[in-house]
């Protein structure tokens, strides 16, 4: 499965979302499931599927899906030439 598709997964595994739900204009609290709850449930997630650790700045800078993924892309994971 490509990282692409794993990071989507999080989101719907994690936020009960439905897959056309999640997109790049996704954010921490624009969803009702995207909560606190939800936010520590879904980073929890990522450093599992990532094998990475994400800080408590990290967390705070982790608000939308792209911000996400351009804070894995500063820990190495690859979202282009996988």
């Amino acid at each position: 499965m490509r990282n692409i598709e794993k990071y989507r997964n999080a989101f719907i595994n994690v936020l009960d979302l439905e897959e056309d739900e999640v997109c790049e204009d996704l954010a921490l609290g624009v969803t009702r499931e995207w909560d606190s709850i939800g936010h520590m449930t879904l980073i929890s997630e990522i450093e599992d599927v990532f094998d990475v650790s994400l800080d408590s700045e990290l967390i705070t800078e982790f608000d939308s899906y792209l911000s996400g993924m351009e804070l894995l892309k500063r820990l190495g994971v690859d979202f282009i030439n996988e």
